[in-house]
């Protein structure tokens, strides 16, 4: 991808960020908030790669600002998140909806008194940002997706299911959020990642990790409630024979060919 090209990449990510908080704001609406917290982390991921030619300094440094905001607006989700939980296990606690649609409305309305001091945050840190952006060359888009592919190789390779497993899929998301800018490099170095195994292996590893933390609300010590920890616990072995399966052999599944240069 050309510079001019990598930079408009960039500006409209970050446009799309910047009009799903500010719908979120007006609204309240979750999906928002939601895709909001999305287009952080595929930001986040850009800019993991950036760094790699940043001669100054750290582009990513840059952008902790707009992950505070990103945090902030994670106490809202984990409160929609538990609600729909409450309604998928069919819990019957109104005491527990209750509360959690107040933390939704706090959080939201906190959010929005901040609303002014937020939107120049993101304006601060993009104008930090965009100028200092440089060109990524073939070969160091190379270098950094086959040192992502051998950490992950790494990780996966000696399976826990715990923060590795996490990590695992964190830098998956980093290579699957950088597509589009890799993709040239990628063909130019006849390398075949496979999205769709890549897709397919994060996308359960996030089900697992939410499988987890639906365990770790309903047996929490005012919860406590024996047969959902049941059901979830039968869903957590079914995820990690599935996951152990897919899991390996990585680099084979990832790597789909990969041919010498002509």
């Amino acid at each position: 991808m050309k510079k001019k090209d990598e930079k408009s990449h960039f500006n409209d990510q970050w446009e799309q960020m910047l009009i799903h908080f500010k719908n979120f704001i007006r609204t309240g609406d979750q999906e928002q908030l939601h895709l909001f917290r999305v287009q952080v982390k595929k930001l986040r991921a850009m800019l993991e790669l950036f760094d790699v030619t940043s001669t100054k300094k750290q582009l990513s440094k840059d952008f902790k600002p707009v992950r505070k905001i990103f945090k902030h607006c994670g106490e809202i989700r984990s409160a929609y998140v538990n609600m729909k939980l409450w309604a998928q296990y069919h819990f019957t606690d109104e005491e527990f909806l209750m509360g959690q649609l107040y933390e939704i409305e706090k959080g939201t309305n906190s959010v929005k008194e901040l609303k002014n001091k937020y939107l120049k945050t993101i304006k601060a840190a993009h104008n930090d940002i965009a100028d200092d952006l440089k060109h990524i060359g073939n070969k160091d888009i190379v270098a950094f997706y086959k040192n992502k592919l051998d950490i992950i190789a790494d990780l996966l390779s000696k399976l826990q299911f715990g923060n590795d497993l996490h990590d695992a899929r964190k830098q998956i998301k980093v290579l699957v959020y950088n597509r589009k800018i890799a993709r040239s490099a990628l063909e130019y170095s006849k390398i075949d990642i496979s999205d769709e195994y890549l897709d397919k292996l994060q996308g359960l590893i996030g089900d697992w990790h939410d499988n987890i933390l639906a365990m770790q609300l309903f047996s929490a010590p005012e919860l406590n409630h024996k047969p959902i920890i049941t059901k979830i616990k039968r869903q957590d072995t079914r995820f990690k024979r599935t996951i152990t399966a897919l899991a390996h052999d990585f680099e084979k599944k990832a790597i789909v060919t990969e041919k010498q240069k002509v």
